[in-house]
């Protein structure tokens, strides 16, 4: 009777073991993941992922970007487990290489692109499928990210402006331009998701526009204040550096001109005083007496009293004062 406790207290608890096991190994691995059938004579059967660590190295590449490499397996599955990802969300990519390549090799534009990108995090993964053996990328459904899927929703109206480089006058493409670069913004500013907004006004024409309307971006930044991933601090530091290099060049050409200006008023004050010397110059001792009174405010009756002269006489020398100053009346004289 003890023994038959035992053998069912075993397998009981073997049961319930069994049941763990089986729950575990159920259990779903938080991954970004993927299924591409590859055409095998053109494609290498290992998917790459890199990390992004800012938008600008987004279409660079080299070993070093790479954290992780997998197999693909016959049915065309690869994952990459995030478990050792940071705790928000970053930007990577996945890409193949073509039999042959480089590791390290991109292909960008066209249907032959190798790449793709993704956001995810330690809790974050993403699914992906693709529909083409020969073109993995042209096609591709995500599922389980929509942070990754307005990733791509951007990438394709921020294309549009390429797409149209050879299309009509150039103010037309810029008519085009200006309507995806608004676009862009609009997306940036309505988006909940924080990377897909902020890739969409990295994507836009935000240097220039930031210039001419800086009060968009303060908004922005201001709405997103508590996003403290590198990808928000690189934009802010480089808008910042870019408001002061605008104030720096803005106070330079304003120096540059107030010194200009200096220079060329000191010369023109020297010149016009070095003409007014050798004009008072020409005066003789009792006509530069009488200027200095004209000066001083009197009139040609004051100054005959002063002088003990005649007002013709006083009016005789003003005339000569007159001319040999070239001036006409005794406004300019007081004020030459």
């Amino acid at each position: 009777m003890k023994s038959a406790l035992i053998f069912l207290i075993s397998l009981y608890s073997s049961c319930f073991t069994s049941i763990g096991v089986i729950a575990q190994n159920t259990q779903e691995t938080i991954a970004i993941k993927g299924t591409f059938v590859l055409d095998s004579t053109l494609w290498e059967s290992k998917a790459y992922l890199s990390h992004i660590r800012s938008f600008n190295d987004m279409y660079t590449i080299s070993k070093d970007m790479i954290i992780a490499e997998t197999i693909i397996n016959s049915k065309g599955y690869f994952e990459f487990p995030t478990n050792y990802f940071p705790e928000e969300e970053q930007v990577y990519r996945i890409h193949f290489s073509k039999k042959g390549a480089p590791i390290a090799s991109l292909i960008i534009g066209g249907p032959e692109e190798n790449h793709f990108f993704v956001i995810a995090s330690k809790t974050k993964g993403v699914s992906l499928q693709g529909y083409s053996q020969q073109f993995p990328f042209s096609k591709v459904s995500v599922s389980n990210s929509s942070a990754t899927g307005w990733l791509k929703q951007v990438d394709l109206i921020a294309s549009y402006v390429d797409s149209t480089q050879n299309m009509g006058s150039q103010l037309k493409r810029e008519f085009i331009a200006t309507g995806v670069h608004e676009k862009l913004r609009n997306i940036a500013d309505t988006l909940s998701e924080p990377l897909p907004s902020l890739y969409a006004l990295y994507k836009s024409d935000y240097r220039s526009h930031a210039i001419e309307h800086p009060e968009f971006y303060t908004e922005y930044f201001k709405k997103w204040e508590k996003e403290k991933s590198s990808y928000f601090s690189m934009l802010r530091k480089e808008l910042v550096l870019q408001k002061e290099l605008s104030s720096f060049w803005i106070y330079l050409i304003l120096g540059i001109i107030f010194l200009f200006t200096g220079v060329f008023l000191n010369k023109w004050y020297a010149k016009t005083g070095t003409r007014s010397s050798k004009k008072l110059k020409a005066l003789s001792v009792q006509e530069r007496k009488i200027f200095d009174l004209i000066k001083a405010g009197h009139s040609n009756k004051e100054i005959s009293e002063q002088h003990n002269i005649g007002v013709s006489t006083v009016k005789s020398h003003v005339s000569n004062i007159y001319s040999k100053l070239q001036i006409k009346s005794r406004k300019e004289a007081m004020d030459f």
